[in-house]
């Protein structure tokens, strides 16, 4: 099943990923596993693969929005709930996932992310550009890409 997810993804992230300037489709790939539980999750349902928040005028692909609570990491180590009205962006199916994704960090925040080909860099600056609050978050996706040997993807 997780080999499933892991090659269904993959196709639309080559298929756009490029499309963005964005080289590293193993660490976008492991980022949807961890973010989703491997498509299983509730915010999957709504095919959001990757923890995406509503912000107004972020992302146009987009088929409505939904509510969830869920959590972040302060940077003491210790947690904090989001409200479960919590809003977060509905997608049509994972091809508009995807592109949500990619629509979501083209933004001049993320602009150092262009051209990165090496997925522990994409994902320390992704870290550094407040994208995911978890402290281990780099090493938590990195050992997905290498778990399930992701790299040849890029």
């Amino acid at each position: 099943m997780k080999d499933n997810f892991i090659e269904e993804i993959a196709v639309f992230i080559k298929k756009h990923s490029k499309n963005y300037n964005i080289m590293c489709n193993s660490a976008i790939i492991a980022q949807a596993c961890l973010e989703s539980n491997f498509g299983l999750s509730f915010k999957a349902q709504h095919h959001n693969y990757f923890g995406l928040k509503y912000r107004d005028n972020r992302v146009n692909c987009n088929d409505g929005i939904f509510y969830d609570g869920g959590s972040e990491q302060n940077k003491d180590g210790s947690y904090i709930n989001l409200p479960n009205k919590t809003t977060w962006y509905s997608f049509s199916n994972m091809e508009q996932g995807v592109l949500g994704y990619l629509q979501f960090i083209n933004t001049s925040n993320y602009a150092n992310l262009k051209g990165v080909t090496d997925p522990r860099r994409y994902l320390e600056l992704i870290k550094q550009d407040k994208y995911a609050t978890s402290l281990d978050y780099v090493d938590k996706v990195m050992n997905v890409v290498d778990k399930y040997g992701l790299r040849k993807y890029d």
